[in-house]
């Protein structure tokens, strides 16, 4: 069977392809160098910081809207004030447990991050029903207690009108101090409405149907403002979660810039991952700096649903990215070592089968260890092989090819049974490589000037 037959074709240039099972372990190994960033102190100390400034903004906001609230109050009715301050009591222990909530566990996992806001979720929606109930019965109370003045128009009539005061002292109090068109837009003027066709029925003296409106209304401007402040507080409680994640990030990011990785056969190298993984480094970074920049907004902050997509969804893909770019600038650093060795292997076989020597020129192209290495040997009578090792598409694997310059006649079969006696001899070293073929166009004779291949520059390959 001729070389043709078996796949060899007739070329100066001879292709060996190394088995890309041979990248799998180091790129397992490369995978866990994040492992346990996570807890590294630095990390910790940077999400803890994060969380307090913004906790102490949050209090700073709070205890501000809470002193307004408290001197508003100080006008209502001796029952309405004991109300207000009940429902003020209840609302700031539940901001207390929620904010306390994310704070003590600031590193979650996706899983837990998106438990944490369910029940969030499901606490706001069982405080509010529980805050309903309660000032139901406190009205009651209040209703019981005026039952056997009904019948006294003059006073009914006075109530009312006491009642309605407190309604729109409390209506005047939400539309100022409480971000209600942002957790329950168009509440607050629809109640506005029903105030003054109240005052309309007192003016016109309906005492009975006035004294039931006003305290309805009353009880349905005490279950907004309870409503908006809880769902202030958990909007805020999101965005210390997101917060957390964001700055964690941002750390893991710092940690990985440059690592220095120590193994046994090769001792300690310095990683700079975002010059072997092309730049992918510096678009997570870019990535994270935006979504930074986004949970600490102030202008048109996010809501609640977008901070649980950065804490839930954007976060952990960025994460995910990151440990893939170290995996993958670790594995390319690996392989253009290898691709130095391989080389030298090559040149070794040649030197001893062919009588060709190493003439002490060796170079990856531009000069960039991301590049093609080549090295290059010179025969007595003047002939040239140019040794190339490239990078395949993913710069985790490598291409061998041995291009060949006679200055004489071809000799088909001693390529090819040079190209065979150098596949021979790595599988013999351990490396796994494919079988020789050829490459279906002749060898640029631009290859053998090492002076413009050191000049060349390394162009970024896109691999998405």
């Amino acid at each position: 069977m001729s070389c043709t037959q078996r796949g060899h074709g007739v070329s100066g240039s001879k292709r060996i392809t190394v088995d890309r099972a041979a990248w799998e372990d180091v790129r397992r190994k490369a995978a866990r160098l994040r492992d346990l960033e996570r807890e590294l102190p630095a990390v910790v100390a940077a999400v803890r910081h994060a969380q307090q400034e913004q906790s102490a903004r949050n209090l700073a906001e709070i205890q501000a809207r809470n002193e307004e609230f408290s001197r508003s109050i100080s006008r209502l009715s001796d029952q309405a004030k004991r109300l207000e301050q009940s429902t003020s009591t209840r609302i700031q222990a539940t901001i207390d447990f929620m904010m306390g909530q994310v704070e003590e566990s600031s590193r979650r996992t996706q899983a837990e991050t998106r438990k944490l806001f369910l029940e969030q979720q499901e606490r706001l929606d069982a405080e509010l029903v529980r805050e309903r109930q309660d000032r139901q019965r406190e009205l009651g109370e209040l209703r019981g207690e005026l039952g056997d003045i009904r019948d006294l128009r003059q006073r009914a009539l006075a109530l009312a009108k006491a009642t309605m005061a407190d309604a729109r002292l409390l209506r005047d109090t939400i539309a100022i101090g409480l971000p209600h068109e942002r957790f329950a837009p168009g509440r607050l003027e629809d109640l506005s409405k029903r105030l003054a066709f109240a005052e309309g029925n007192i003016s016109s003296g309906l005492a009975e149907a006035a004294l039931a409106q006003a305290q309805e209304l009353y009880m349905q401007l005490g279950e907004l403002r309870t409503e908006v402040e809880l769902k202030d507080a958990e909007q805020r409680a999101a965005q210390l979660a997101a917060i957390a994640a964001v700055t964690a990030l941002r750390e893991e990011i710092k940690f990985n810039t440059v690592l220095q990785i120590t193994e046994e056969d090769t001792g300690t190298t310095e990683l700079d991952v975002d010059f072997w993984s092309e730049g992918e480094l510096a678009a997570i970074r870019a990535e994270a700096e935006v979504l930074d920049a986004r949970v600490h907004a102030t202008s048109e902050p996010p809501g609640r649903e977008e901070f649980c997509a950065i804490a839930e969804e954007q976060i952990p893909e960025l994460e995910t990215r990151l440990t893939d770019a170290v995996a993958k600038a670790r594995t390319r650093q690996w392989a253009s070592q290898l691709r130095v060795n391989l080389a030298e292997m090559v040149v070794d076989v040649l030197e001893e089968i062919a009588g060709y020597a190493f003439e002490g020129d060796a170079t990856y192209a531009g000069e960039d260890q991301r590049a093609a290495f080549y090295s290059k040997l010179r025969h007595m009578d003047d002939s040239e092989i140019v040794i190339e090792v490239a990078p395949d598409e993913t710069g985790e694997s490598c291409v061998l090819r041995i291009l060949s310059y006679e200055s004489g006649t071809p000799d088909e079969s001693e390529r090819v049974a040079r190209a065979h006696a150098v596949a021979d001899s790595l599988r013999a070293r351990g490396l796994p490589v494919g079988p020789p073929s050829a490459d279906p166009t002749p060898p640029d004779p631009m290859l053998t000037d090492f002076g413009q291949l050191r000049r060349a520059r390394h162009r970024v390959p896109d691999r998405t």
